[in-house]
């Protein structure tokens, strides 16, 4: 299964996704004719005013608000997510922070809390609030830091559009000149950032945004940039879950036809699957990414000691930011304190990744010291396999429509894919199992 790191916090991560697509000094429009441009740049300055000096070195208290359009499916204003953080720079360092918070939607006891940290050779995602994790991400073989600010001091780089007002601040309005479709604005007041606007393309056709809006400017930088020791370090197996016998996972997987290994997969519990597989139909993920047709449900036998989970991409898969022995663990969002990751429960589920080298060899079961030894996780069966199509025909994006459209968590949401998996008859929301009956107990 692709990572699920998407679903509920690209907001934050545009920055990363958007140096993919532009890199400023690479991608904008040089003059072609370069005496021609400087001789009108002066009729032109003289009706705008001057190019923005951005300080170099700042923090901000900051009010962000995105927009994925695959959001608009659902008829609950997930478009726009909104919500509150802290900015921070320092180009001559060579280093940025983004820290965003946001509530679930129509579930404010669910918050993500979340700090991109951009340095000059690494990136970081710092998750979870108290007891955090953190995981050194690569997305697109981008993993450093880039100006966001200074292009809008160049002539050749930056166009005026005008005066704007964004949260009662009068502002001129910058735009980045750019040979494709990612597109980057600036409002500022004098030389203070007022509004930081960025989209970028998708590989569907549509297009995410995202504006970052800043109060007051400070000079309290080093706080925000220091990379916080977590981050050389996993995070430790849950201690309620030590010396602790394996427990029981029944596991949903939305996969490709043909693959059923299991081995550094990401999988969900019955809750955590049912919304993966909603929104991930309605972005229109799994056609991009392999095309998922099929949704196994296994049961499983893991060890509670919970390790950091991690983001699995790909067959053959590649996983990152997880432990290479325990289960990882954590929620839809990453909502919560350290993702929830030794959490009891959680209305929005579980995912779990399955770490190649945590698996039990033979017939070995994980033991009370699995947190130790490694052996954390074992198949005891696949217990059905369903094509994506007869879930569909029973209404089930509907419902999970419904669910969010009501703000009160994904209840008939799960009850429909458990349907889907406890009966084939169609009547009562049933779906046939697409492999022969005798090999729905072969351990994959």
């Amino acid at each position: 299964m692709h990572s699920r790191l998407c679903l509920g916090i690209c907001f934050g991560c545009t920055f990363h996704l958007w140096q993919t697509h532009l890199a400023i000094g690479d991608s904008v429009h040089q003059p072609e004719a370069a005496g021609m441009t400087e001789a009108m740049l002066p009729v032109i300055q003289r009706s705008q005013p001057p190019r923005p000096q951005v300080p170099r070195r700042f923090s901000a208290d900051m009010r962000f608000v995105s927009y994925d359009p695959a959001w608009a499916y659902l008829p609950i204003g997930f478009p726009p997510a909104i919500g509150q953080g802290v900015f921070a720079c320092d180009a001559d360092a060579k280093a940025m922070s983004i820290r965003t918070m946001r509530h679930f939607p129509g579930m404010e006891q669910l918050v993500t809390n979340i700090t991109y940290l951009y340095l000059e050779n690494s990136s970081h995602h710092i998750l979870g609030g108290r007891n955090p994790v953190c995981r050194e991400i690569h997305l697109s073989g981008q993993k450093s830091y880039s100006d966001l600010f200074s292009w809008a001091a160049n002539p050749h780089l930056s166009e005026y559009i005008g005066q704007k007002v964004v949260a009662g601040r009068a502002c001129s309005l910058w735009n980045l000149r750019s040979k494709n479709q990612s597109k980057m604005s600036l409002c500022a007041a004098g030389n203070v950032p007022v509004e930081l606007n960025i989209t970028y393309p998708k590989n569907d056709g549509s297009s995410f945004n995202v504006s970052y809006q800043f109060g007051p400017l400070s000079s309290q930088v080093s706080e925000h940039l220091q990379k916080p020791h977590i981050c050389d370090r996993l995070a430790p197996g849950c201690e309620n879950g030590r010396n602790r016998g394996p427990v029981s996972l029944d596991a949903y997987i939305f996969h490709p036809a043909g693959e059923y290994n299991l081995e550094d997969q990401d999988v969900g519990d019955l809750t955590g699957d049912a919304l993966f597989i909603c929104v991930d139909r309605l972005q229109n993920k799994s056609f991009m990414d392999h095309n998922y047709t099929l949704i196994s449900r296994y049961a499983l036998e893991i060890s509670p000691a919970f390790g950091q989970y991690a983001l699995c991409n790909g067959y053959p898969p590649t996983c990152v930011g997880g432990d290479p022995r325990l289960v990882g663990r954590k929620t839809p969002s990453s909502v919560g304190d350290g993702e929830s990751r030794c959490a009891a429960e959680n209305p929005l589920g579980f995912w779990f990744s399955l770490p190649k080298g945590g698996r039990c060899e033979g017939q070995r079961r994980p033991g009370k010291d699995a947190w130790a030894t490694g052996c954390s996780w074992s198949v005891q069966k696949r217990l059905k396999t369903i094509h994506q199509d007869c879930l569909f025909k029973h209404d089930y994006l509907k419902i999970c429509m419904a669910d969010a459209h009501e703000r009160k968590g994904f209840a008939r949401t799960s009850r429909a894919l458990e349907a889907a998996f406890a009966s084939e008859d169609p009547s009562i929301g049933g779906c046939a199992d697409v492999q022969p009956e005798s090999s729905t107990a072969v351990v994959v």
